[in-house]
């Protein structure tokens, strides 16, 4: 088939596909005028490479993992697996507080039992806090973050 059908099957541009193919992560093979003949398995390919790109695999890992052997792929795949469940469980606490924010009664977020204590196991997760805090006067006299609407 056609780059552009199999760019739809897949659900990238064709310039993806090209790409993904200059870097080596996949291999369509070629029939007359040198034109990238796609089957049914390069279309699988390129869905399973797109998927790890969505994981946030970069395409020299990718390329990595099509020549590991079976144990090591799987050992690599495992620790990707770990990275992104961590990054999904930061967004879920995020997604959490900003749900309780948004609904949050307190004049001020630091007043707030459920903010502060999102804000301690934030910053006990990712380590050290990239600003210092407020001193307790000026955190007493900041508002909550506006609505789009009060802005």
């Amino acid at each position: 088939m056609r780059i552009s059908l199999a760019a739809d099957l897949v659900g990238v541009p064709a310039h993806v596909l090209r790409h993904w193919e200059d870097e080596g992560v996949l291999t369509p093979s070629r029939k007359n005028g040198n034109q990238r003949d796609f089957t049914d398995q390069h279309v699988n390919e390129a869905r399973i490479i797109h998927r790890l790109r969505r994981a946030g695999i970069g395409l020299a890992d990718i390329r990595a993992l099509r020549s590991a052997p079976p144990g090591q792929r799987s050992a690599q795949l495992a620790a990707q697996a770990e990275r992104v469940a961590a990054e999904a469980a930061q967004l879920d606490a995020a997604a959490t507080f900003l749900r309780h924010t948004a609904e949050c009664e307190h004049p001020v977020i630091d007043e707030c039992p459920r903010c502060r204590d999102y804000a301690t196991a934030g910053a006990l997760a990712s380590g050290p806090p990239r600003a210092a805090p407020l001193p307790a006067s000026a955190a007493r006299t900041a508002r909550s973050i506006p609505s789009p609407s009060a802005r």
